[in-house]
């Protein structure tokens, strides 16, 4: 030890040793394939340690001087760099244990300084105390691993399983060279050495006082047993696996006869006897038996060695007395074995004589004696299989060997039974000096074979098939067995029976228990029941045997007549035995009692002979037991009775039987009576009570117990009392339960035993009981000679009540948990503990039972009505404890969660417990107030809590059969420990804090959560929590290449674990907390290193590992992300995105480790200088992303368990049986119960029998098994479910939350290529489950949309991708407001893909979408709306992009369209492509669109109405157009507009119906808007009648008033007529005038029509009335003004109506119109001084005051912007007028009036005459003075605009040099700039916000020019009209008239006066002229000159230089300024 210590650093005691043990267990024991390199490198360094097992390193004074100097100079520690200096409490510790151990001074600080960092472990003690337990810890891990490194190797005796050829080697190579330098003898001074009372005594000495409190005292004495016995095995496993040599036998000779150590029962120690059996193995020579004799002679010392026996046989034989005798007479008997051994292959010479003498020694020396009570009386003797298979060895080889021995030995036996006989009858006692040994000898070999707890069922080799022996004649033969017995079973067999003949009294107890051990077994139990049977038959004619069944019940039978002949005439005859005990002897009650005890096993193991024997009508057994009860005999022959009989109630007809003759029989009285009481009562209480022994009480619950297995009969006791369970129950509570406390007992462990029965019988009962509402109500029944009675509840409903109540039962309850608790915490053993933890486990199991049926209890009594009071349990167990004032009943039963390490079941049921109580929340913060109370107690719990989640119990793979009751093990409790304090965390996490699962986890209680500072154990004071221990679960193997060990050793509790991680990342209080302390342990990244999980059991067992691990994943990205931890998101996604196979090179260590801290950071993924998987992974093949390998993982292909094919049972009701099995489990999974469905199933058929019971059982067995294939088929599905949607969140996560350089341009694309592809190649199996493809549909939409933003949205703008208004605007763009276009073109440029270079790649993913469409059910309307939104995306891709012009400059306007056209083949090219690959598909693809479009699910229709809007657009060959057209499909969506407006007429209701029609319709017509873009499909939507239909609307009409209330969710009335109705139906009507052109009077028409049809609402319009402005209203107006300016200017359309005489006053309803629209001229006319309320302004009078900054500038400019358009509109329809296409200058209309006044105002609303005119719809026209006014004002708008927009597009150029500061002014609202952000991200987000500015003002420019260039024109025709044209009148008045010539009529005609008016009051539509006076017309010169000044002029001119000079209208501004400058110098002077 000290060479390997000192070889590097200081010596280490524990930590080193501690690494070993668990690198060979992980070896050894686990089977770990890669732990093997890392054992072979750890036996190298620590063969030093093996060698000078446990020795110490020796005390140095140079290094004492280094530690008394280390408060100074400071000392090297092992992990850390340089020297650390120690406290001077420290180093006086360190140095008191150097003295204390013998020990370096160095390692004494190294000891002492791990239990410092060790002390979380263990709560309460000092470093000290812990170092001590540490060294010891550190001995017993260096021993253990020899123990397991000797089991491994290659032996001759074991081999162990799943153990490779070469770990066997490495152990068998090792072993032999450590073995070889006389280890052994040095294991054997170490056990002479090292006890428990030295080593506590050198503790316990006042200089050290190393020993602590009695925990503390029993952990010591623990480990230094354990090192005993560990030294003790490994002497033992060399035994038996390679012999010891001569000098070592000699030694372990010697160190036998020297020990005496026995345990206080007089039985070996466990030491002892470990090494006895080393001994007789290494002695041992049966293995020549079976293997090749010619090799093992040369390896077996005692043959090899020519000396070895004969000093064996010297030390064995000598006369030196043994400390221990029986040890030596044991040795020699095993010796005299082997010598008779060798002389079968040997010549002994003189030592062949010699066995007879051996064994003559080792009989007078007690040996079957010494046996028995000393070897085979050891408690751990059984647990052994080799201790057992040993001795058996020697018993049978004993008898097969040395018959005559025996033989002698049956002689010797006889002829002491004779003198024992003789004695009694003469009444002396026998001699003392008898030779006993044959008694001995068969009371030893029951006992050997009595016990069986291995189930190695030995005894089996006493047993010959019976039919062997027996002539086929015989009454019993059934049939020949194939195999023949072996001698040694024949000599067996025949010992069993030779020594049953001519028994003498003496010998028959030995022999009858040595024939009920050997029928220990069912195999065995059968046997001795054909040898009873055959006994009895060939008696026939002779004397009958004494060993038969027939002289057993022949007896009984005797017995009972002449006891019940002897009986006392009083009725109290039972308990008065003792004075009529004349007909019984004492020495025949031994013998009933061994019957009796035989007859119970072989009943008890064989059901043959069990029924055999009750239906046996000779016998009667059953009668005759219950006699023999009734009669007066002791106690405990009474108790066998009751045993008896309990072991025939396991048969439920038997059972029945027995209830009916207890009854009877009245054993317990049930029926009062005048004599009073009496029966078993009685003598509890005045036989067994006075004798302190209850034997007979013990007994009558065990029959109890057995027939309570079965249900009891419901009419029990029916005729004699009121029916019913009720009597047993009240004398087992009133005088068993309620009083075994209280009674005297001889013996102190059977007081529990008696509370144990009881309560065992209480909790079946409880625990079978199902509440029925029918329970809480009196069943009245007439009992003959009492009248009526109400029949006695069920037990179970007895028992809940009792339960739920402050009784005298549960306050027993909880006093016995008290007290065991109090004494389980001495530490001490003490007299029946067994049975007081089986009586404290069965407390807790009650209280379990009634918190598990409590709320069910309560529903069905609330519901029954009764007046019964109960109480919830866990309010009981909330009160106050009147032994100790405080409410501690929770915190007892607590307390036995901190001892799972000693007691798991109890740990386990007061785990459930917790878990019932703290279902609800209210009790939360009480229960943590209980825990904290008391610091030991809380500090103790949570110790316990977190050591449980720490065991390294592995777990067992459980049958799949588990609706079968099957006794859990040790190992399966301690994991469901495990498992259920992770649920009860789980459970309680989300409840109101603090809460249990805070203080569990070690989150603050006492202030909030979130500010918890998670620690690792013992930092600043931190207690080891659950949540240290499930991080240590899980972080256990990380760093190997096989991934967490708990994966395959624990992957139950490895998920609940992960679970636990997942939902701690997302719960608002402990999310913070957490990802920090688990970012501090690098936890996800090293755990992601291991993704996928591969499982060793199945594909699927660790998928929802991966899911939560996942998920949790996902939190930490979106975290890290959030908080600008940019190196954490960059490594994560590094590592799920990286696809090199390069990783070993990186991770691998020198020892074969990985190494978590190496980390590589780049920009290239395909590179090889990115971080790799520690676990690559390869799919067929080839290396692919993590985040692909995981993805492969998930199986979409499974099978559906196979149809039932039942013989007896009905189909349907199986069916509808298991589903009403069903029940949800904690994942909300419905799961058939099968536990409830199989007892379902058996007890409706418990009535067959015969043939078809066995065609049910196989039914039940089918049905079963397929309810838990069903099962494991839904788990299944759900687990991929989880894991693929866990893998989902991942890629969201990281397409949209994590920073976007870090995955951007063209490894996006890629990413999303690949995924898409793998996700639509998966979906594409023809064996894909639906239930797992379904799912894909939502993920493949998403992929889809973040593929669309990489080849349409700028980087800039990306982090608007989730925006729910971004997704409407791309599945319908036509609801786009006007600016708010695609964001893709918000910076003036076209962001595009490489779309040539993945043109294979778009096509198939096209391919694979449309697959998939066609695959998918018309059912599953979710994923076809899915996938319907998929498409819309990828087609979005193809759609060329509109650019937002964000520049004045045409240059800059030129290079835009240049890029355009130079990428248009592109776009074109693809969406040719797309085109040609959906019309590849044909008519199917086409009629499953068109059908969801037109019936189908709502979503779904509208999707795939805009699928089909999409694909119109990109169909170039019109062949969807011509499918819709000729299948009727665009008929039928047209014709149902009349169905659709009784709908949309309801839903402008203030209280709507579901909005679904009102989205359906605007989603129709946006697709119909789509197909009127071509000409060709305009003219079929005519030629259906889409305007005729739209005409017999009636909703158009139903326009709603203006509301001023504030919206909410629903929109409001006028907002669904708007968006959804009106504004769809305008764009369609504009959509069709543009594709027909201005020219086309057919579709004018049908326009007009619709106008007119619905004039009222279009007038209300125009009107224009609404008090405040808002957006909605603009875009109003503005779609109206569009529709109204562009189909009622046509002179043809007028015509066209007027030639319908029924339309012909539609003419001046069109002339209304046109003037509405003319007096909105002047309304929006802009101004330097706005008169009208700004946007900001209307905002605000809509209350959106609460909207940001940002979005009220927005809203503000768009609402500018529709002004405008309205005012481009109205010019529009002016210059229309006064212009018609093809019409002469000289034709056209006059609409304004001759005056210039309104131009030199600076606000036009000043005008008292405009004003007027506005307010009463004069039909007096405009003045042109607003014309000018408009012109001036644009201009001057223009300029500032212009000006405006050069700042910005220079801020934009120069957005990298900008402040802070100046980039904060950009963002002032909601989406202010963070000082999070990075650089980059503000400059991108301020690049977005100027390019969305500077479009609107491009925009703004657009329109204010085209206003101007208008206005120029109509002030320069009427201009020159007025001033060229038009002849001065001498009359004052004006008129307006037709210029028809170019001659000038006279003004003062009177006729042409009405024609002027005539025109105006049809609207103006005709040209008219005005005359003029000379006044007016000097006037007008006047004003002209003033207003149309040059400053004007140039002004305009300058805006056309500045603006228009790069345009395709350049010079049309400056030949209109030269044409006014000339009409103003010719004309006005």
């Amino acid at each position: 030890m000290a060479s390997v210590s000192n070889s590097v650093g200081p010596p280490r005691m524990w930590s080193v040793f501690k690494e070993l043990f668990n690198t060979v267990e992980s070896s050894i024991s686990r089977r770990e394939a890669f732990a093997q390199q890392d054992l072979e490198a750890a036996l190298q360094r620590h063969k030093p340690d093996f060698a000078s097992l446990l020795k110490n390193p020796d005390k140095n004074a140079a290094d004492q001087n280094l530690v008394k100097n280390a408060n100074v100079n400071g000392l090297p520690v092992h992990g850390q760099q340089g020297l650390r200096t120690f406290t001077s409490d420290f180093i006086s510790e360190a140095l008191t244990l150097s003295d204390l151990f013998e020990l370096n001074e160095l390692a004494a600080v190294d000891l002492l300084r791990m239990g410092e960092i060790q002390q979380s472990y263990f709560p309460g003690f000092p470093r000290g105390l812990v170092a001590v337990i540490l060294y010891y810890d550190g001995k017993a891990s260096l021993v253990g691993a020899l123990r397991m490194l000797i089991q491994a190797r290659k032996g001759r005796t074991w081999a162990l399983p799943g153990l490779s050829d070469d770990l066997v080697a490495t152990a068998t190579r090792f072993t032999d060279q450590v073995m070889n330098e006389n280890l052994v003898s040095r294991i054997l001074n170490l056990l002479e050495t090292i006890s428990v009372t030295s080593e506590l005594s050198r503790l316990q000495q006042p200089a050290f006082r190393a020993l602590g409190p009695p925990k503390h005292r029993k952990m010591v004495t623990d480990k230094v047993t354990e090192i005993q016995q560990g030294l003790a095995d490994c002497l033992f496993c060399w035994s038996c696996q390679a012999s010891l040599s001569r000098q070592e036998v000699l030694l372990l000779l010697g160190h036998l006869a020297r020990d005496s150590s026995v345990n206080a029962d007089g039985t070996l120690t466990n030491v002892a006897l470990t090494l006895l059996l080393a001994l007789l193995y290494s002695i041992d020579v049966r293995v020549l038996e079976e293997e090749d004799v010619e090799v093992l002679m040369n390896q077996l010392p005692v043959i090899s060695d020519a000396t070895y026996r004969q000093d064996v046989h010297r030390e064995i034989c000598s006369v030196t007395p043994w400390a221990n005798p029986g040890l030596k007479a044991v040795v020699q008997f095993a010796w005299a074995l082997t010598l008779h051994r060798l002389s079968q292959y040997l010549d002994l010479g003189d030592m062949c004589d010699l066995e007879e003498l051996l064994v003559n020694a080792a009989i007078e020396g007690g040996l079957f004696f010494f046996l028995r009570t000393a070897v085979i009386a050891n408690s751990g003797f059984h647990e052994e299989e080799y201790y057992v298979r040993k001795v058996h060895t020697l018993i049978t080889d004993f008898i097969e060997h040395m018959p005559l021995k025996v033989k002698e030995l049956r002689n010797y036996g006889d002829e002491t039974a004779r003198i024992i006989v003789a004695s009694q009858q003469e009444g002396i006692d026998p001699p003392p000096n008898l030779s006993r040994d044959f008694e001995h000898m068969l009371t030893m070999i029951g006992e050997l074979y009595g016990k069986d707890p291995l189930n190695l069922e030995l005894a089996l080799e006493y047993w010959c098939p019976s039919d062997s022996l027996m002539p086929p004649s015989f009454p019993g033969y059934s049939g020949p067995y194939n195999v023949h017995p072996s001698q040694r079973q024949i000599s067996l067999f025949k010992f069993v029976r030779l020594a049953g003949d001519l028994l003498l009294a003496p010998l028959f107890v030995p022999y009858i228990s040595m024939l009920t051990g050997l029928a220990n077994g069912t195999q065995s139990a059968h046997q001795c029941f054909n040898l009873l049977k055959m006994n009895g038959a060939s008696a026939a004619g002779s004397q009958l045997s004494t060993v038969s069944w027939d002289h057993f019940f022949m007896s009984l039978n005797q017995y009972f007549i002449n006891l019940r002949q002897e009986a006392p005439p009083t009725a109290e005859r039972i308990q008065a035995y003792h004075y009529y005990r004349c007909g019984i002897t004492p020495q025949e009650v031994d013998g009933l009692r061994a019957v009796l005890q035989l007859i119970t096993l072989v009943v008890k193991k064989d059901e043959n002979a069990r029924i055999a024997l009750s239906e046996n009508q000779q016998w009667l057994p059953l009668v005759v037991l219950f006699g023999l009860v009734s009669c007066s005999i002791p106690p405990k022959l009474k108790a066998e009775l009751l045993c008896t009989l309990a072991a025939f109630a396991r048969t439920p007809e038997t059972g029945a039987t027995l209830w009916q003759s207890m009854e009877m029989s009245q054993i317990l009285q049930t029926v009062s009576t005048a004599r009073g009481s009496g029966g078993i009562q009685v003598e509890l209480e005045e036989i067994e009570a006075r004798n302190e022994e209850y034997p007979l009480t013990l007994a009558f619950m065990e029959l109890i117990s057995v027939l309570t297995e079965n249900p009891i009969p419901a009419g029990l006791g029916i005729r004699i009392r009121a029916p019913g369970f009720q009597p047993y129950i009240d004398f087992l509570k009133d005088s068993v339960f309620l009083k075994f406390t209280s009674r005297a007992y001889k013996k102190p462990e059977e007081k529990w035993e008696v509370g144990a029965a009881v309560l065992e019988i209480f909790h079946k009962l409880l625990s079978a009981y199902e509440v029925i509402g029918e329970d809480f109500l009196d069943k009245p029944y007439e009992v003959q000679g009492e009248g009526i009675l109400a029949a006695n509840k069920p037990p179970g409903f007895v028992l809940m009540v009792h339960m739920m109540n402050e009784s005298g039962m549960l306050k027993m309850i909880l006093f016995v948990l008290e007290e065991a608790i109090q004494a389980f915490e001495k530490y001490v053993p003490f007299p029946g503990k067994s049975a007081l933890e089986k009586v404290a486990l069965l407390c807790l199991k009650m209280i379990e039972a009634a918190l598990e049926k409590q709320h069910e209890f309560l529903d069905a009594l609330r519901q029954s009505g009764a007046s019964l009071i109960v109480t919830q349990m866990d309010r009981l167990l909330l009160g106050i404890n009147p032994r100790t004032g405080r409410p501690d009943y929770l915190v007892n039963i607590a307390k036995y969660v901190a001892h799972a390490a000693y007691l798991p079941k109890h740990a386990l049921s007061a785990l459930h417990i917790l878990i019932g109580v703290c279902q609800s929340p209210l009790v939360q913060t009480k229960i943590v107030g209980l825990f904290t109370a008391d610091e030991k107690f809380s500090q103790d719990l949570l110790h316990g809590f977190a050591m449980c989640l720490e065991s390294d119990e592995p777990e067992k793979v459980e049958a799949k059969e588990d609706y079968l009751d099957i006794d859990v093990s040790l190992s399966q409790v301690r994991n469901r420990l495990r498992e259920d304090i992770v649920w009860l965390l789980l459970s309680t996490i989300d409840h109101p804090a603090p809460n249990l699962a805070h203080f569990l986890l070690g989150f603050e209680l006492r202030k909030p959560v979130d500010k918890t500072n998670l620690q690792d154990p013992g930092v600043l004071g931190c207690p080891r929590t659950c949540l240290h221990s499930l991080v240590t679960l899980l972080s256990r193997g990380l760093d190997s290449q096989a991934g967490p060990t708990c994966l395959y050793l624990m992957p139950k509790l490895a998920e609940l674990a992960y679970h636990m991680v997942y939902v701690l990342s997302t719960n608002s209080q402990t999310y913070g907390p957490t990802l920090r302390y688990l970012r501090m342990h690098d936890f996800f990244y090293r755990q992601c290193q291991h993704l996928p999980f591969q499982s060793q059991l199945s594909e699927d067992s660790l998928l929802m590992h991966q899911s939560w691990l996942l998920k949790s994943v996902v939190v930490e990205l979106r975290v890290t992300s959030v908080n600008r931890q940019r190196s954490h998101a960059q490594r994560m996604m590094n590592l799920l995105l990286s696809e090199s196979p390069d990783t070993q090179s990186k991770f691998a260590q020198m020892d074969g480790g990985f190494d978590p801290d190496y980390v590589t950071f780049g920009d290239d993924y395909s590179g090889a200088s990115h971080l790799r998987s520690a676990n690559p992974a390869f799919v067929d093949g080839q290396v692919c992303r993590k985040l692909s390998s995981i993805l492969s993982s998930v199986d979409f292909s499974f099978g559906y368990p196979g149809a039932l094919e039942l013989e007896v049972f009905s189909k349907a009701a199986v069916e509808l049986l298991m589903e009403n099995c069903e029940q949800r489990n904690e994942q909300g999974l419905a799961l058939c119960n099968v536990k409830l469905l199989h007892r379902i199933l058996l007890r409706e058929c418990s009535g067959m029998t015969g043939a078809q019971s066995a065609i049910i059982a196989r039914d039940i067995q089918q049905i079963c098994s397929n309810a838990v294939e069903r099962n494991a088929y839904k788990e299944t599905i759900y687990r991929r479910r989880q894991a693929f949607d866990a893998w989902r969140q991942t890629i969201e996560i990281l397409l949209t939350a994590c920073p976007l350089d870090l995955l951007d341009g063209e490894r996006r694309q890629k990413l999303l290529f690949e995924l898409l592809q793998d996700l639509l190649d998966k979906v594409s199996k023809s064996d894909a489950v639906s239930e797992l493809t379904s799912p894909v549909a939502g993920v493949i939409l998403t992929l889809m949309a973040h593929l669309t933003q990489c080849f349409v949205t700028p980087q800039s703008a990306y982090d608007q991708l989730t925006d729910h208004a971004q997704y409407v605007s791309m599945l319908d763009g036509q609801n786009a407001l006007p600016g708010s276009h695609d964001i893709s073109t918000i910076l003036g440029e076209v962001v595009t893909g490489s779309r040539t270079q993945y043109a294979s790649s778009f096509q198939v993913v096209l391919r694979g979408l449309l697959d998939h469409v066609m695959r998918s059910s018309s059912s599953a309307q979710r994923v076809r709306a899915y996938l319907y939104g998929a498409l819309l995306y990828y087609l979005e891709i193809a759609r060329k992009p509109k650019p937002l012009e964000i520049s004045a400059s045409a240059s800059v306007e030129r290079s835009v369209a240049s890029r355009l056209a130079n990428r248009e083949s592109e776009y074109e090219r693809l969406a040719k492509e797309n085109a040609d690959t959906l019309n590849s598909y044909g008519q199917n693809l086409m009629d499953i669109i068109c059908r969801d479009a037109c019936d189908g699910h709502d979503v779904g229709r509208m999707l795939a109405l805009a699928c089909l809007d999409v694909i119109l657009t990109d169909d170039y060959r019109q062949a969807w157009l011509n499918h819709l057209s000729s299948k009727g499909y665009l008929q039928h969506i047209i014709e149902m507009f009349l169905k659709d407006d009784a709908q949309l007429q309801a839903l402008l209701l203030p209280q709507p119906e579901p909005l679904r029609a009102l989205y359906i319709f605007q989603s129709k017509i946006c697709m119909l808007t789509k197909t009127a873009a071509t000409l060709h499909g305009a003219r079929i939507l005519l030629e259906c009648g889409v305007m005729s239909r739209l005409v017999e609307c009636s909703v158009f009409d139903l326009r709603p008033e203006p509301d001023r209330a504030m919206e909410g969710f629903i929109p409001s009335v006028l907002t669904r007529y708007r968006q959804q109705i009106l504004f769809p139906v305008l764009r369609l009507c504009l959509s069709l005038l543009t594709s027909f052109g201005s020219g086309n009077q057919f579709a004018a028409s049908q326009v007009l029509k619709f106008i007119v049809a619905h004039a009222d609402v279009f007038m209300s319009i125009l009107r224009d009335r609404h008090s405040v402005l808002t957006l909605e209203s603009l875009q109003e107006l503005q779609l109206t003004t569009a529709v109204v300016c562009r189909a009622a200017v046509d002179d043809g359309v007028e015509e066209f109506l007027l030639s319908d005489a029924v339309h012909t006053e539609s003419l001046g309803t069109i002339r209304r119109l046109q003037r509405q629209m003319f007096a909105l001229l002047p309304k929006y006319c802009p101004s330097e001084k706005q008169p009208k309320r700004t946007p900001e302004q209307a905002a605000g009078g809509l209350g959106l005051d609460a909207r940001s900054e940002e979005e009220r500038a927005d809203l503000a400019v768009q609402m500018q912007i529709i002004t405008e358009e309205i005012l481009a509109n109205v010019i529009t329809l002016c210059r229309t007028l006064i212009a018609k296409p093809g019409a002469k200058s000289k034709e056209a209309q006059i609409l304004f009036e001759p005056s210039l006044a309104e131009g030199m105002a600076r606000n036009l609303r000043g005008f008292e005459d405009l004003t007027g005119n506005l307010g009463n719809n004069s039909s007096r026209p405009l003045n042109l003075g607003v014309i000018v006014y408009l012109l001036s004002a644009s201009a001057h708008l223009f300029m500032t605009t212009l000006e405006s927009h050069k700042q910005l597009y220079h801020k934009y150029l120069n957005v990298a040099d900008m402040s802070t500061e100046v980039l904060k002014e950009f963002y002032v609202g909601e989406k202010r700039i963070s000082d999070k952000m990075s650089m980059q991200q503000r400059n991108q987000m301020v690049s977005q916000r100027l390019g969305f500015i500077l479009h609107f003002k491009s925009k703004e420019l657009q329109l204010l020019s085209y206003v101007i260039e208008n206005c120029m024109l109509i002030l320069w025709h009427h201009l020159e009209f007025f001033l060229v044209s038009c002849k001065p009148l001498d009359a004052k008045t004006s008129l307006l008239r037709r210029y028809a010539t170019n001659q000038m009529r006279k003004l003062n005609d009177a006729s042409m006066q009405e024609a002027a008016f005539d025109a105006m009051e049809t609207g103006g539509v005709d040209s008219c002229v005005g005359g003029l006076s000379q006044d007016q017309l000097m006037q007008l010169k006047r004003e002209a000159v003033a207003c149309i000044n040059e400053t004007l002029l140039k002004r305009l001119e300058e805006m056309e230089k500045c603006y228009t000079s790069g345009r395709t209208r350049f010079g049309f501004v400056t030949a209109m300024v030269r044409r006014l400058r000339r009409l103003l110098r010719l004309h006005t002077l």
